[in-house]
C-alpha cells in the first residue's frame, strides 16, 4: 500500500511541479526516486540500475527521429515551406469569401468552413511528422485570420488548434509522428499497422472534433461571445517569399511512401526529406550562410526532447521495477473486460502521468508488451491501439504544448482549456475505446 500511495504522490508531484514550470529534466528524476523511496527500493542503485538504462534504450530508439524531425521542421519553418502549404490550403478553402471581400461586401464566414479549413491545413502538415509546437506558430496565424472572418471566439483557438495537429495526425497509420515510429521500433510492426481501424478511428476524431466545434462555435457567437483581436498575435503573412506549395510537398510526400509503401527504415525516409528539402527550398533558408543559423537551435531541441521524454518515460521503469508493480498489474488484468480495453487503460493513466504521449509509449510498451501479448493481443492491435491511447490524457492543463498556445493565442487557461479538453482528451479517449472495440469485434483487421 506505501508502494502504492507512493506513485501516486510521485505521480501528483510531478503534474504539480510540471504545472509550476519546473524543468522536466530536473523534476523527472526526482519524482522517479521518490517513487524509488517510497517502494523501499535502493535510490542509487534505483537511477543507475533502472532509470538510466531505461533513457538509454529510448535515446538508441528515438534520438535518429527526433533528431531528423528538428531539421526537417528547421528546414520548412526557416524557408518557408510549411507556410507555403498552408496559405495554399487556405486560399482553396477561403476563395469564395475572399473574392466577395474584394469586391467590397462585408464577409462573415461560416464557422465550419474556417473549422474545417485549419483541420485540412493541421493535418495534412502534422501528419509529416513535424513537431506540433513548431506547426502552432505557422498554423495559429491563419487560425486567427479564419476566426476573425467567422467570428469565432480567440479563446476556442487552442482546442481548435491542437485539436487538428495532435490527435489524428499523431495516431493514424502511415504518419512519421513519435508515437507511431516508437511502436514501430518498440514492437517491430509496421507503420500502417492495423490500417482499417487506425483509419476509422482518424476520422471519428476529425469528425467529432469538426463538429462539435462548430456546435459550440455558433452558440457562443449567438450569446455575443465573437472574435477579438489580439494584441501580439500577426495576421497571416502575405509578403513572405515561399516555395512553390507543390514542391514543398514533394520532400514529405517521399519520406511517406518510402517510408510506409517500400518499407524503408525511419531514417532513411526522412534523411531523404531532409536532403530534399535543402537542393529545393536552397534559395529560401539563404544557401549555407543561412544552413548554419538555421541548424543552431536543432542540436539543443533535440537533447531536450529526447531528455525529457526519456526521462519521463523511465518514471515508468521505476514503476515497472517497483514492489508495487505486480500488485497494480494483477490488478489490472484480474478487471473485466477484453484485453485491449485494458491497454487502453494502462497506456492513458501513464500518459496522463508523464503528461506527454511519447513518453507514455516509451514507459508502457517495454514493460506490457508481453503481458498483453500473452493475453492474446496481437502485436498490430497493440500497435495501433496503445497509439491512439497515447493521445488521451497527453493534453492535460500541464502539458507544456497547450501552455505555449495559450500564449501564442493570448487566452487565459480557465478561458481556453474547456475547448482543448474535449478536442484533445475526451474525443481523443473516445476514439481510442471505439479502435479497441473494432480489434476485438474484428480482430482480423490487426
Amino acid at each position: 500500500m506505501l508502494g502504492i500511495i507512493g506513485i501516486v504522490v510521485g505521480i501528483a508531484l510531478l503534474i504539480y511541479g510540471a504545472y509550476k514550470g519546473v524543468s522536466t529534466i530536473i523534476l523527472a528524476p526526482l519524482c522517479g526516486l521518490l517513487i524509488a523511496l517510497f517502494n523501499g527500493m535502493e535510490l542509487l542503485k534505483t537511477f543507475t540500475g533502472v532509470m538510466v538504462p531505461a533513457v538509454c534504450n529510448y535515446v538508441t530508439a528515438m534520438l535518429g527521429p527526433v533528431l531528423c524531425g528538428c531539421v526537417i521542421a528547421a528546414i520548412y519553418n526557416k524557408s518557408g515551406a510549411a507556410l507555403s502549404i498552408a496559405n495554399a490550403l487556405y486560399d482553396l478553402f477561403t476563395i469564395g469569401a475572399r473574392k466577395r471581400a474584394a469586391e467590397g461586401e462585408t464577409v462573415t464566414m461560416h464557422p465550419i468552413a474556417a473549422i474545417i479549413t485549419i483541420y485540412v491545413i493541421g493535418t495534412v502538415l502534422a501528419y509529416s511528422g513535424m513537431n506540433p509546437v513548431v506547426l502552432m506558430f505557422i498554423l495559429f496565424p491563419i487560425a486567427m485570420d479564419l476566426f476573425e472572418k467567422s467570428l469565432i471566439p480567440r479563446e476556442m483557438g487552442p482546442g481548435v488548434v491542437l485539436g487538428a495537429l495532435a490527435t489524428a495526425a499523431c495516431s493514424m497509420p502511415g504518419t512519421t509522428s513519435d508515437q507511431n515510429v516508437i511502436a514501430v521500433q518498440m514492437l517491430g510492426t509496421s507503420p500502417m499497422a492495423a490500417a482499417i481501424p487506425g483509419f476509422l478511428g482518424g476520422a471519428l476524431v476529425l469528425a467529432m472534433n469538426i463538429i462539435i466545434m462548430n456546435v459550440i462555435s455558433k452558440k457562443e457567437i449567438a450569446k455575443g461571445h465573437v472574435y477579438t483581436a489580439p494584441k501580439e498575435l500577426a495576421g497571416r503573412p502575405t509578403d513572405v517569399k515561399t516555395p512553390n506549395w507543390f514542391i514543398s510537398l514533394i520532400p514529405i510526400a517521399a519520406t511517406l511512401i518510402t517510408f510506409n509503401g517500400f518499407g524503408w527504415n525511419i531514417l532513411v525516409a526522412m534523411a531523404l526529406n531532409i536532403v530534399l528539402a535543402l537542393v529545393f527550398f536552397y534559395k529560401y533558408y539563404g544557401g549555407l550562410a543561412g544552413l548554419k543559423e538555421l541548424l543552431g537551435p536543432v542540436g539543443d531541441q533535440t537533447t531536450s526532447l529526447v531528455l525529457q521524454v526519456g526521462l519521463l518515460g523511465a518514471i515508468g521503469g521505476i514503476v515497472a521495477a517497483s514492489p508495487a508493480f505486480p500488485v497494480l498489474t494483477k490488478a489490472l488484468l484480474s478487471m473485466k473486460g477484453p484485453a485491449l480495453f485494458k491497454v487502453v487503460l494502462a497506456v492513458a493513466i501513464i500518459t496522463g502521468a508523464s503528461g506527454s504521449g511519447p513518453a507514455g509509449l516509451s514507459a508502457t510498451l517495454p514493460y506490457l508488451s508481453k503481458t498483453f501479448t500473452s493475453m492474446g493481443v496481437s502485436l498490430n492491435a497493440l500497435h495501433r491501439v496503445s497509439v491512439f491511447s497515447s493521445q488521451t490524457l497527453d493534453t492535460l492543463p500541464t502539458n507544456p504544448g497547450y501552455i505555449i498556445s495559450t500564449g501564442i493565442a493570448e487566452v487565459d487557461i480557465k478561458d481556453s482549456y474547456r475547448y482543448v479538453f474535449i478536442t484533445t482528451v475526451l474525443n481523443t479517449t473516445i476514439t481510442a475505446l471505439f479502435v479497441a472495440l473494432l480489434l476485438t469485434i474484428f480482430p482480423g483487421w490487426a
